[in-house]
């Protein structure tokens, strides 16, 4: 059915963070709303979608003079130019809660200029506090709690054809001065063929400067071949957000989506960007075998960090034959006492046994840590630290150490509420969250390390770790230094970092 007399415009908003932290993630493109455009426009709608990190990449300004907060990507005013006239609904992704303040004042601002306008949020940190974000922004009008695609489109159905918002699974929306909060609707369950609407962001500004989630090697689309986890981590946002379902796609559709993306945007390289990526053995061999089959020439990498409970040496082995040259473990901690509180069955000798036989096959391979939980001691964080150490000597590229934060939605979130550590939920907090190295607004988390100690360990953890790979390993340093004046790949993604940190830095320059 055409609906293109009703325009749905969909916004990224930009990228927020503290002014002179030292950022160890990257820029990506908008995976969740280029999905949300494919859904919308398959049903009909017409569809503009607005991603104001990539239309104003090269900008960085400071949030108010009063705040030691920035943003990358166009301004307020700018966004308003770019929305349609003839948009009826606009619907915002709020992913992370650290960019929820800005997000809100973006929203009165709309509001104020377009008071016509039906203003629809969604994502991780709507779906952690639905109710909060009402009212916190009360120029909101609707809230889209969990998984996007169908909600949208049958919200968007019924503002077109004038239902009423309480048949809407799903939802939260105001009647009158109340919030109403709709029944949950299923997960998407057939995810074959929905695939994102690339054509309608600016993916080519991600491509053309290089920017990749994992170490770069070569043009790089990002992939997500499942949605959800099965798994209940206490520190993890997931359960709220996608419940404990975890689907995956067919093989075959995921091996079309890349051969597609390699022949329209030439691509060498796609990353995947699932929550869990490795769930079942007999799934990811016949991926690989497919890959393989199809001869697509193809790389791909696996940098955000997957358990390996149901990973073993065949699997590595079949990998690495089928283009894997990245390969990342979440073990998170090397601490039982702290695995237990987390609920991670992480095995250190399992995993060593893994890394060596990746190493073997030829890939690059990371190890996430995090530190200072709720409960953490130090002899808990000194035993991270040990391996860390043990890795580097084992030939591990990328070790990032991460403190804790509790992010809405998570279970040690509501036990930092339940302890008082967290009395109130306001812009202060959501300003605090975030992967950087931040020097102001550090909030103490952990019952016995302060803030100020953990970045000791942090530093000296990662500076440690890093020291002893390039010392025992010269011609990797060399080939990094030669990188940063002739920039075409990187083994790491602590060399990518610094990389595009320093080439950032010329630009301005210049």
């Amino acid at each position: 059915m055409e609906r293109g007399n009703f325009r749905v415009t969909l916004l990224r908003t930009p990228i927020v963070s503290t002014v002179g932290s030292i950022s160890i993630s990257s820029i990506t493109p908008p995976l969740s709303t280029a999905y949300l455009a494919s859904a919308l426009r398959a049903n009909g709608f017409a569809v503009t979608h607005i991603d104001a990190v990539a239309e104003g990449i090269n900008s960085v300004r400071p949030i108010s003079a009063e705040s030691n907060m920035q943003y990358q990507g166009l301004s307020i005013e700018e966004i308003l130019e770019c929305i349609p006239v003839d948009t009826r609904l606009l619907g915002i992704s709020c992913m992370f809660s650290s960019e929820w303040p800005f997000a809100k004042a973006i929203i009165r601002e709309i509001k104020k200029e377009r008071p016509d306008l039906k203003i629809v949020i969604g994502g991780e940190h709507v779906t952690a506090l639905p109710e909060f974000s009402m009212s916190d922004c009360e120029d909101v009008d609707i809230a889209c709690v969990g998984e996007g695609e169908a909600t949208l489109v049958d919200l968007a159905a019924s503002i077109y054809k004038n239902r009423d918002l309480g048949e809407v699974d799903s939802i939260l929306f105001r009647r009158g001065g109340t919030v109403v909060k709709n029944a949950p609707r299923e997960r998407i369950r057939d995810v074959d063929k929905l695939w994102p609407a690339w054509d309608l962001v600016p993916i080519d500004t991600y491509l053309d400067l290089k920017l990749s989630f994992g170490p770069y090697r070569g043009r790089t689309m990002p992939l997500l071949t499942s949605r959800g986890c099965p798994f209940n981590c206490t520190f993890c946002s997931n359960p709220v957000m996608w419940g404990k379902v975890h689907v995956r796609r067919s093989p075959r559709d995921v091996v079309d989506e890349i051969a597609y993306y390699k022949e329209k945007y030439s691509i060498k390289c796609v990353e995947f960007y699932d929550l869990e990526p490795i769930f079942k053995k007999e799934w990811i061999m016949e991926f690989c075998d497919l890959l393989i089959k199809e001869n697509l020439n193809i790389e791909f990498q696996i940098s955000g960090g997957t358990r390996f409970e149901f990973i073993d040496e065949e699997v590595v082995v079949k990998l690495g034959e089928a283009g894997c040259r990245y390969l990342a473990f979440a073990p998170e901690s090397s601490s039982e006492a702290v695995l237990k509180r987390i609920r991670k069955k992480t095995d250190i000798a399992k995993m060593i046994r893994l890394m060596k036989a990746a190493i073997k096959e030829g890939m690059g391979t990371r190890a996430n840590f995090v530190i200072g939980f709720p409960d953490d001691r130090r002899p808990d964080i000194f035993k991270t630290l040990s391996l860390a150490l043990r890795l580097a000597f084992l030939g591990v590229m990328d070790l990032p150490i991460f403190e804790f934060t509790p992010y809405p939605g998570s279970e040690f979130f509501n036990l930092m509420r339940e302890r008082g550590v967290i009395s109130n939920i306001d812009d202060d907090y959501f300003y605090s969250l975030g992967l950087n190295f931040q020097l102001k607004n550090r909030k103490r988390y952990c019952k016995d390390i302060g803030p100020s100690e953990l970045t000791v360990y942090r530093l000296f953890g990662m500076l440690s770790f890093y020291g002893i790979y390039y010392l025992l390993r010269p011609v990797k340093l060399i080939k990094f230094i030669k990188n940063i004046f002739r920039y075409e790949s990187s083994d790491s993604v602590f060399e990518q970092r610094i990389i595009l940190n320093i080439h950032k830095m010329k630009s301005k320059r210049a």
